[in-house]
């Protein structure tokens, strides 16, 4: 629950950095970076995250490919090295339950550990594994696949972005390979 509830409150924060960045990174399509940490885009597909005690870090594509498409329609993915906290790194994914519209019933997170990573290793997080667990609404699902099939009419939220993100504990988080389809 602790989380959970961590998870919702750093997605708010985000959220509201994310107007900020739009403003100067425009809809280019290209990573942007947000957080209290040191973020640095290491390539088009490729970051680090470095956090300190109490710092949050992560990143993003300014890209609305996803919004508004059904849950079984998206591919989300990327590679995680380096440190492998409780729910970091993870993907944050605005759902809308309604059917359409950019309302967001929740956040939903795949994380490095809850795809079976470590630290120090490579671990795939994505949306097409069915070893990653996702969480949404504070239930756990098995994979991204059990999800779409309960939310059958649920899609990504428009105008929200997907997101990666670190936060909760200090470390070296290394994220690459993103995919965004």
């Amino acid at each position: 629950m602790k989380r959970l509830l961590m998870g919702f409150m750093v997605a708010a924060v985000a959220a509201i950095g994310f107007g900020g960045a739009g403003a100067f990174a425009g809809a280019n399509g290209q990573l942007q970076a947000f957080g209290t940490g040191t973020v640095t885009i290491t390539g088009a597909d490729s970051a680090t995250i470095v956090n300190a005690s109490g710092q949050f870090g992560g990143v993003y594509i300014q890209s609305k490919s996803q919004s508004g498409m059904l849950l079984n329609a998206v591919t989300f993915s990327f590679v995680s090295g380096g440190d492998v906290t409780g729910g970091a790194p993870r993907f944050s994914i605005p759902i809308n339950t309604d059917g359409g519209g950019g309302s967001v019933a929740g956040y939903a997170f795949i994380d490095a550990a809850g795809c079976g990573g470590k630290s120090g290793g490579a671990t795939t997080v994505s949306t097409s594994s069915s070893l990653c667990h996702v969480n949404f609404l504070s239930v756990d699902y098995p994979n991204w696949a059990a999800l779409a099939l309960a939310f059958p009419t649920a899609r990504v939220a428009q105008g929200h972005f997907p997101f990666i993100i670190a936060d909760g504990s200090a470390g070296s988080y290394a994220v690459s390979s993103i995919v965004l389809t």
